[in-house]
Parts: structure tokens; sequence; C-alpha cells
């Protein structure tokens, strides 16, 4: 099913304002923010049933408000720099071990060469 029918079939029921927007599609699943690939509606997101196009799965979906005015979009993006920031700690944390781990086994190393000689 094309997008632009789905707009027309369910836009009525699925373009509500972000605070009266349902949290989940007619099936009862969670909805998804996704982006369209479609040539009249390029990179424009949409909110879709996890199921959204999947088989004979839920064809729930409705246009996200632009990105200033959709707090659900605000929430997302604050949830991945918060997880960005979580990452880079993360990946310090490696590189630390890793050079201890490094630096550690050299040391041994040259300890055993040392008695070995």
């Amino acid at each position: 099913m094309r997008m632009s029918s789905l707009s027309s079939s369910q836009g009525s029921r699925s373009s509500t304002k972000s605070r009266g927007r349902r949290r989940t599609c007619f099936c009862g699943e969670r909805q998804v923010l996704r982006t369209s690939s479609t040539a009249e509606n390029p990179g424009r997101r949409f909110w879709g049933c996890i199921n959204y196009q999947i088989g004979d799965g839920c064809d729930y979906f409705g246009w996200a408000e632009s990105e200033g005015q959709d707090p659900q979009i605000q929430i997302l993006k604050n949830k991945a720099s918060s997880l960005k920031q979580e990452l880079q700690k993360v990946e310090r944390k490696f590189a630390l071990a890793l050079a201890v781990g490094i630096l550690g086994w050299t040391m041994a190393g040259l300890l055993l060469y040392d008695r070995l000689n």
C-alpha cells in the first residue's frame, strides 16, 4: 500500500496533536519513528506500527510533526545524545583497560625473558 493512499485513508484517524498522539497503533503494538522513501515524500518522518508493511501486518501510520514541535522527537534526540556520551565513556574505559593489559603482558614477558636468561 502506498503512503499517499494511507495518508488519505487513515490520515484523519492518525493525525492528532502530539499531546494526543496514540502511543500504540490499531493492533496494539508500539509505534516507531520512520523515514519515508517515496518519491512524493522523500525524507519525511512518520510514525508507524512496528509491523508496518510487514506481510499482513498493521498499516497504522501518521506524519510526525516538525522536529521543533514534536516532543517525542526531542526525547529521542536526547536519548541518542545520552547514548553517544555513554558510548564514549565506555570506549575510553576500554582503551584504558587495553593499554593496561598490553602493558601488563609486556612486563610479564620481560620478567619471564629476564629469568630465563
